[in-house]
């Protein structure tokens, strides 16, 4: 389908084939997006999008949405469900005009057809049903470090010569790379630090899933983009003794936030023991410190990262609440249908966040006001990571996780960099 978003970007411009288009092409494009949405996608993404760069990852949701954005519409969904609307109505208007204009003749035809259609389809859909017992498939990272490789062993040979064998690297099923049937190891690189559920997929069915855990070398920083994020020096991480990062870093490595949605994320992905989801406490005091340009909402994102899953919350200036999410135990809140203004908050100020988990219940408590509450499944999972990320820049003070025992981890950057 990204061939067809490429293509209908190809017609708007009416600049011929992208194959053509030279390197100012590209930076007049980057600029026409950015007036007209007001964000902006780098010249390398673009050539990264259009197949004129190495294509280091596959398009983030991101990048699709802004690109949808561009030719009006509302985002990367509605730009698919509009592409497949006109096969619909086109597949409508010929089973309407062969009922009138062949009469007996054209509706015997045409149940010829259906059926076929039905048969094919159906033979289409059906996959083959594969005993994991019949495939092996383990994981092992290299290193402790960031980025890190991870070596996977697999052996699919009870899979049909013609199967098609993949691994994909965690819950993104844009994230998979294709292995042959015949060799045993394949290897994918991880950017980021988490908990992720690698899958053997063999003609799209996932026959086996593998843990693999890359914890960061304590807090880690970054600044994210499309493809290999920009990684902090730990020099780089901290402003006036809090965890964060200053304009001057921006600048240091080429980044404006006032002209491109800028995030930038501090990872704490470890082993923290008896941590789970149906017991703890998290706590948060953080500030986003940018109101400028494409990033005046101030977005600040919080992720409690557990086995399988993530809870997620969202903070941002009080006129920017209807952009946005929630999301825990594969409940997803969306804020322009539901009332997130609690999580709408004066950045002028610190904000404290707080998640209490107990009797099944998650309440989440901004600047002591209760914002909203979550229903906590009942089979506990294990909480393993923080990461907090602020579109521009930020800081973070403290940061504590605690189970009914008390302190889990706990760090107040102001008083442990004294």
């Amino acid at each position: 389908m990204t061939v067809h978003l490429v293509s209908a970007i190809e017609k708007e411009l009416d600049w011929g084939n992208g194959n053509t288009w030279t390197n100012k092409d590209f930076e007049a494009l980057s600029e026409r997006i950015l007036k007209t949405t007001h964000k902006r996608l780098s010249v390398t993404t673009l050539k990264r999008i259009w197949g004129r760069a190495e294509q280091v990852a596959n398009p983030s949701m991101a990048t699709l949405d802004i690109l949808s954005e561009f030719l009006g519409y509302t985002n990367w969904r509605a730009f698919v469900r509009m592409q497949e609307q006109p096969a619909k109505e086109k597949k409508k208007g010929f089973l309407r005009n062969a009922k009138i204009g062949y009469g007996i003749l054209g509706l015997l035809v045409l149940g010829a057809l259906l059926g076929f259609f039905l048969i094919s389809s159906k033979k289409g859909i059906e996959k083959t049903s594969y005993d994991p017992e019949d495939f092996s498939f383990t994981s092992r990272p290299v290193s402790n470090g960031i980025p890190n490789s991870v070596v996977f062993e697999y052996d699919v040979s009870s899979a049909p010569k013609n199967a098609q064998v993949e691994i994909q690297q965690s819950w993104d099923r844009r994230k998979r790379i294709k292995i042959n049937r015949e060799d045993s190891i394949a290897t994918c690189i991880y950017y980021r630090p988490g908990f992720f559920k690698s899958k053997l997929v063999i003609d799209d069915s996932i026959v086996k899933e593998k843990d693999v855990f890359i914890t960061s070398p304590d807090w880690l920083g970054m600044i994210d983009t499309d493809s290999i994020p920009i990684y902090l020096k730990n020099e780089e991480m901290f402003v006036n003794g809090s965890l964060g990062i200053s304009e001057a870093t921006f600048t240091k490595y080429g980044v404006d936030p006032s002209i491109a949605r800028t995030r930038v994320s501090f990872h704490q992905v470890r082993d923290f023991g008896e941590l789970y989801t149906n017991d703890f406490t998290f706590t948060a005091v953080l500030q986003n410190q940018y109101d400028e340009g494409v990033n005046a909402c101030q977005g600040a994102l919080i992720t409690l990262l557990y086995d399988g899953g993530a809870i997620i919350l969202t903070l941002a200036d009080k006129g920017c609440v209807a952009e946005l999410n929630l999301m825990a135990f594969d409940e997803y809140i969306d804020g322009r249908k539901t009332d997130l203004s609690a999580f709408g908050v004066d950045f002028s100020n610190r904000a404290t966040v707080r998640c209490v988990s107990e009797n099944q219940k998650l309440s989440i408590f901004v600047n002591d006001r209760l914002a909203y509450v979550f229903k906590v499944p009942e089979t506990p999972k294990k909480i393993v990571g923080v990461r907090i990320q602020f579109e521009g820049t930020g800081i973070v003070e403290l940061v504590r996780l605690d189970n009914e025992q008390g302190a889990v981890y706990s760090t107040n950057f102001q008083e442990d960099l004294r």
